[in-house]
């Protein structure tokens, strides 16, 4: 029978947040019809900026800029407008935009800056500009997607037609374009003496593959091996790994550094497993864990044990336990009664002779 222990610690994936795209306004007339971008990620593309069709170009040295942002509140017609699309099998982690914006003494005192994927628009920031000098806008927010993002600066309020709402000096947008390789699953496994890791990919793309980062403290994982990767697979696929030089009771971290051919490396989350090679425990297994307070267990006997759910504080948490087919497995539900965090599932036989406690995390 295998035991299973593992819990999720973090996400960090190891990437150099830099910039995804660039709009340099320097020589730019102010009135031309839309402005390239300069620079850009090359696992992505980038749009001109475009002006909304209720606002009309006019010149201004060094920027691209319009004038009738005269609506007393935000019109949907009068914006500055551009995109960014990861390209296939790829996704934008986008972590904060910074622009510097002016407005002329009759221009528009108001903006808002919003993003939308797939129609749907999320506001990033909203304020107002100071009179004939640039503002500088630089909110950090946390966005990631496989699709294509447009981003939106709208104004509104001028007391005249003729006054101006202009982008100047530059436009980045900061985000990572991560590796092209998806991480569906994560886990560790004690078996036999050995503690084996599987995980599981969803596409793949130039991976060399994976090499096996372990440590009995979170800060001090090395590599202690490597499983080849798929190269180019735009499937499920499987992998496992067996450590075998572990020690009975310690607990152990594990990560996966993922390479692509070209040399670059991302890290995967971090999971622990406690190397629990006890014979006298129920040798049951949860899954999944974390979960949303529906799970299964899985061990022998188990219509002679007693299963119990308890939170953090040690109070106990009402669960319905259904068997399956297999009387080695039960579906245990909360009724969704639970709030995310940590509780302790007990596995209790009813001779009194074998006993187990899991950690289980709900979202």
């Amino acid at each position: 029978m295998i035991r299973s222990l593992w819990f999720l610690l973090c996400w960090l994936p190891l990437v150099n947040f830099a910039q995804v795209a660039t709009y340099n306004f320097s020589g730019a007339t102010g009135s031309q019809t839309s402005q390239p971008v300069t620079s850009k990620d090359p696992n992505s593309t980038a749009s001109d900026i475009t002006r909304g069709s209720g606002v009309t170009a006019t010149s201004g040295s060094g920027s691209i800029n319009a004038t009738g942002w005269t609506s007393s509140a935000q019109d949907a017609n009068d914006y500055y407008e551009f995109t960014l699309t990861p390209a296939t099998g790829y996704q934008l982690n986008i972590t904060g935009i910074s622009f510097s914006a002016r407005r002329s003494a009759a221009g528009p005192p108001n903006y808002l800056l919003t993003y939308a994927i797939a129609g749907n628009e999320t506001t990033i920031t909203t304020g107002t500009l100071s009179t004939t000098t640039s503002t500088s806008i630089s909110p950090a927010f946390v966005l990631s997607t496989p699709q294509t993002v447009r981003f939106r600066i709208y104004a509104w309020g001028a007391s005249n037609s003729v006054g101006t709402f202009r982008l100047d000096n530059t436009l980045t947008v900061s985000a990572s374009v991560p590796l092209p390789v998806r991480l569906v699953s994560f886990e560790g496994q004690v078996l036999d003496h050995s503690i084996r890791l599987k995980w599981a990919t969803s596409w793949e793309d130039r991976n060399e593959g994976f090499d096996i980062l372990r440590g009995k403290t979170p800060d001090g994982i090395e590599k202690v091996g490597f499983v080849e990767g798929h190269s180019t697979m735009q499937d499920v696929s499987e992998y496992s790994f067996t450590d075998r030089e572990v020690e009975s009771g310690q607990v152990y971290y594990y990560r996966l550094r993922q390479r692509d051919t070209g040399g670059a490396t991302d890290l995967s989350k971090m999971i622990a497993v406690r190397a629990d090679f006890m014979t006298d425990g129920l040798a049951a297994s949860l899954y999944p864990n974390p979960n949303q307070g529906n799970f299964t267990v899985s061990a022998s006997g188990l219509e002679q044990t007693t299963i119990t759910l308890s939170n953090s504080l040690g109070a106990e948490i009402p669960v319905t336990i259904h068997k399956k087919e297999n009387s080695e497995s039960v579906f245990v539900n909360t009724a969704g009664t639970v709030a995310p965090g940590m509780y302790i599932l007990r596995l209790q036989a009813n001779d009194g002779l074998k006993k187990q406690t899991i950690q289980m995390i709900v979202n």
